[in-house]
């Protein structure tokens, strides 16, 4: 099932038991930035995605293989 980028990043922050401000924080942002992410209110970079899959511990295909982009 795909579903929006938005919620993807969400699901995994609440998945990995993460706050924003901690995902802010590993990815030197504001905590607005990922609620903003999260919104779908902006897109982030590709360099942030990449931060964000090696936080997660994914592979690309893990990451983004059932997001709607």
């Amino acid at each position: 099932m795909e579903q929006e980028l938005s919620q993807k990043l969400r699901s995994l922050r609440a998945e990995h038991g993460n706050t924003q401000q901690e995902v802010a924080d590993y990815l030197y942002l504001d905590r607005s930035t990922v609620a903003y992410f999260e919104s779908g209110r902006i897109q982030p970079s590709i360099k942030t995605l990449a931060k964000l899959r090696k936080l997660y511990q994914l592979t690309w295909d893990e990451f983004l293989g059932d997001v709607n982009l």
